[in-house]
């Protein structure tokens, strides 16, 4: 094995993101076997508000609600693609079972921020209806 003086600077560079990527590896390998990708999901799930929390209704919360399922259905439908790339690209058996994994992960999270706009939605129309009633 060469010194790494002896190295051009390709090689180096090379060598550099094989070690960088090596850690990386371990750690995400270490936060899957341990748990902590779970118990970290559940603590802080999706934390979406499809208007400015704390802010009042306008009436231009009914496009924006539209704009973030059309935002939402277009990062699903990205996602979706990604998922099969990464199965026809890599080749192994394994790839398959990661996909499914990754597409039902996508699922939970769609309808979880779904509800969140859907919330959202619910309480802006609420405001502007109250809004409405005490007007002369």
């Amino acid at each position: 094995m060469k010194l790494l003086e002896d190295m051009s600077i390709g090689h180096r560079v090379a060598l550099t993101m094989i070690i960088v990527l090596i850690i990386l590896f371990a750690l995400a390998a270490y936060g899957f076997f341990s748990g902590a990708w779970d118990q970290a999901e559940g603590a802080q799930g999706p934390r979406l508000q499809s208007a400015i929390p704390g802010e009042p209704a306008s009436t231009w919360d009914s496009r924006m609600f539209a704009l973030d399922r059309e935002a939402l259905d277009d990062a699903y439908k990205e996602h979706v693609k990604h998922l099969f790339l990464t199965i026809l690209r890599a080749g192994d058996p394994g790839a398959g079972e990661r996909a499914i994994v990754g597409a039902k992960n996508m699922r939970k999270y769609y309808v979880k921020i779904q509800d969140a706009i859907d919330a959202r939605e619910k309480a802006s129309q609420e405001e502007l209806e109250r809004k409405k009633g005490q007007r002369p």
